[in-house]
């Protein structure tokens, strides 16, 4: 309900208030309070639960070396999941905890074909291609594999780009990014 009604502090009280009632959230009540996160455009509050839910191993197919599971998640989920992906990246190697870049290989994303979706429409497919436009303006690559519709892949060349050139305006520090 706080998902559908955009009532995102509302879905984070819920899950503080059921923490602190002495249970755990669930896949369920972490996906209602990130898809309220994200709908409201509160990315960071977003980020931080999928993160945390990963943490407590919910979410356990998820992440597969070079690979983004996006099956179980609903499109504003699937965009939190691929935005937390993209923060891991420009971290120092280190400190990732998802995809290696330094491996060379293109970065996959599983948004399935919309066999599950209401009606059989792809739903998550769809939104992410429309993050990396949006989001991303043309400097990620991102395209479907021409053999699974189901299956969108980030060329390692591009991610690479991406990354350094993220890891240098994070060096200039927030004044560069402003213009």
């Amino acid at each position: 309900a706080c998902e559908k009604g955009g009532q995102w502090e509302r879905a984070l009280a819920l899950l503080d208030e059921l923490r602190s009632s002495g249970l755990e959230p669930n896949v369920i009540t972490y996906s209602a309070a990130i898809s309220a996160c994200e709908l409201a455009g509160k990315y960071g509050h977003a980020t931080r639960l999928l993160a945390a839910a990963i943490s407590s191993a919910l979410f356990p197919t998820l992440w597969n070396q070079d690979m983004l599971d996006l099956h179980d998640l609903s499109a504003p989920g699937a965009r939190t999941a691929v935005r937390l992906a993209f923060i891991d990246m420009v971290r120092r190697p280190d400190e990732r905890r998802f995809h290696d870049i330094e491996n060379g290989r293109d970065f996959s994303i599983i948004t399935g074909r919309g066999k599950h979706s209401d009606g059989g429409e792809a739903v998550v497919r769809p939104a992410i291609l429309a993050m990396f436009r949006d989001e991303f303006a043309g400097q990620v690559e991102c395209h479907a594999d021409a053999r699974n519709p189901g299956l969108l892949v980030v060329p390692a060349a591009s991610l690479s780009r991406w990354i350094q050139q993220s890891a240098r305006a994070k060096q200039r520090g927030p004044e560069s990014r402003a213009t």
